[in-house]
């Protein structure tokens, strides 16, 4: 067990409530933004765009055009969350599904 011990010292230097914690970490909404915002930018490249196409494609048996729709609206979701939405990731509040279960 000695090859884990410093994977696990290093895990007990974290504090209980994650090196993430927006809460503790004000920059932490900053970054994510930048996150969400290259993230869009990026999927604007159309060879990023058809990768992402072509990796769905690989894993769900669609369309391309279902598939290039489904990149089109993560991609809209990434434009419109890279901005003061991530801010609302604190509030925790959900949105029902329109299913059981």
């Amino acid at each position: 067990m000695e090859e884990v011990d410093p994977f696990v010292q290093s895990l007990l230097a974290v504090p209980k409530s994650g090196l993430h914690n927006p809460f503790k970490n004000k920059e932490r909404y900053l970054m994510l933004g930048n996150v969400s915002r290259k993230t869009a930018e990026v999927l604007h490249e159309q060879e990023t765009f058809d990768f992402f196409v072509d990796c769905v494609m690989r894993c769900v048996p669609k369309s391309r055009a279902q598939t290039a729709g489904e990149v089109r609206v993560t991609r809209a979701f990434f434009e419109n969350f890279g901005g003061d939405n991530v801010r609302f990731l604190a509030e925790a509040s959900r949105n029902p599904g329109d299913h059981a279960g």
